[in-house]
């Protein structure tokens, strides 16, 4: 190969750039990001960022631009050819390219029509930024909608600050990180409200209401009106795959279909993978992870930085020299004083089994079987405990999982 392309900056992409270099790649290679930001770390962005316990300068991927490629800052990828091998940028320009890697990640998802000024999302450096500027200037009566990971850990984030930030966390569906099943779930809502988040669970959100063009309010489906000077929206990520439409690449769900070695498959069942085009991160949907009913996806900190390592090196050595992919997926966070981690897929299972600490409380692990055999566990403030787990996960080498995907 001579020219490769890594499209996506995000950890994935820098991990496959450097791969590409470490394993001998010493042709022309082009990285190119939507941001205009240097490649930087997503998971503090909701937690230390916010809390301001990290600058800006903190999360930079370190060694990001040492590997020797030419950066395409500010400009998105908007489509992919791939029968003559180029990759078309939003300016017009265009990418040739021998070897590529598709490693785009996800965007929120944005709410499912118009919104007023003061309803955000988070998801990268802009969205933190504006969502400090809106609370340092004011706005104390804050309503996060979505107890998912991104969620929860804002409002951790912001009832902590001590600028007397008034947080209400709504879920229509009953409970805060429940994918991860258990007790846990029940412990953070306990951790919560203790910090004094007020909790919504069950309820569902139909709208907004604004005065003067700003928020003002969120609607509940009860006919309540939460009271909101600022709203974040944390319904979810969308891969980031529209510039692949048209392209012939087969996008279940919305991301990239890839087999084992993560080269991307084409649409169509007998068509073998595309030997030039690599997938990793929040963007694929690999077959070396899956469930009963096919492939999971993950959005794992720990599933991108190793997906884009694999992918820079199975692209130099081919199809034919390829390694399947192998990681037993691992995950933490930490909100309102919990540490929480969690191997393999918790919440999959039809078994969930206390096995250290007690049910509910702020110490405890929990294993969780499907069939009797082991698919995931989850820790509070045990993290050290999960290591042996992770070792019998990897034992087993696979993970069979009910269609879950968790973020972080």
């Amino acid at each position: 190969m001579r020219e490769v392309v890594v499209v996506g900056a995000g950890l994935a992409g820098v991990r496959a750039g450097e791969a590409l270099r470490a394993g001998g790649f010493t042709g022309a290679l082009t990285v190119v990001s939507e941001e205009a930001e240097l490649p930087y770390d997503r998971p503090p962005l909701t937690k230390q960022l916010v809390a301001g316990t990290l600058t800006e300068a903190d999360i930079r991927l370190a060694g990001a631009e040492d590997f020797g490629a030419r950066w395409v800052r500010g400009t998105a990828a908007v489509g992919l050819d791939r029968e003559r091998r180029r990759v078309r940028l939003a300016d017009g320009a265009e990418l040739p390219y021998d070897g590529l890697v598709v490693a785009t990640g996800a965007r929120a998802r944005e709410w499912p029509g118009e919104v007023p000024a003061g309803v955000l999302t988070v998801r990268g450096l802009d969205d933190v930024r504006a969502l400090r500027a809106a609370v340092d200037g004011g706005a104390r009566e804050v309503v996060v909608v979505g107890a998912g990971f991104v969620g929860v850990e804002l409002a951790s984030s912001l009832v902590g600050l001590g600028l007397g930030v008034r947080v209400t966390l709504v879920e229509p569906f009953g409970r805060p990180l429940r994918v991860l099943g258990g007790t846990v779930p029940d412990v953070v809502a306990d951790a919560a409200g203790r910090a004094g988040v007020v909790l919504r669970l069950g309820a569902g959100v139909t709208g907004f209401r604004a005065e003067r063009g700003r928020v003002a309010g969120v609607e509940l489906a009860d006919g309540g009106v939460l009271p909101a000077a600022l709203v974040v929206v944390a319904i979810g990520m969308v891969p980031a795959t529209g510039w692949l439409l048209g392209s012939g690449l087969a996008l279940p769900a919305g991301r990239v279909h890839c087999d084992e070695r993560l080269f991307a498959r084409a649409a169509g069942v007998a068509v073998a993978p595309d030997p030039r085009i690599v997938v990793a991160g929040d963007v694929a949907r690999c077959d070396a992870v899956r469930s009963a009913d096919g492939p999971v996806a993950l959005e794992h900190w720990s599933n991108a930085a190793a997906q884009g390592e694999l992918a820079g090196r199975n692209l130099l050595a081919g199809p034919a020299g390829a390694e399947p992919y192998v990681h037993v997926p691992s995950f933490w966070t930490s909100a309102f004083g919990l540490r929480i981690k969690s191997v393999g897929l918790p919440g999959s299972g039809d078994r969930v089994v206390v096995e250290e600490g007690e049910p509910g409380s702020e110490k405890v692990v929990e294993a969780h079987y499907r069939d009797g055999r082991l698919v995931g566990a989850v820790s509070v403030n045990l993290g050290k405990r999960l290591a042996g787990y992770a070792r019998r996960l990897q034992a087993e080498r696979e993970l069979p999982a009910a269609g879950a995907e968790v973020a972080g």
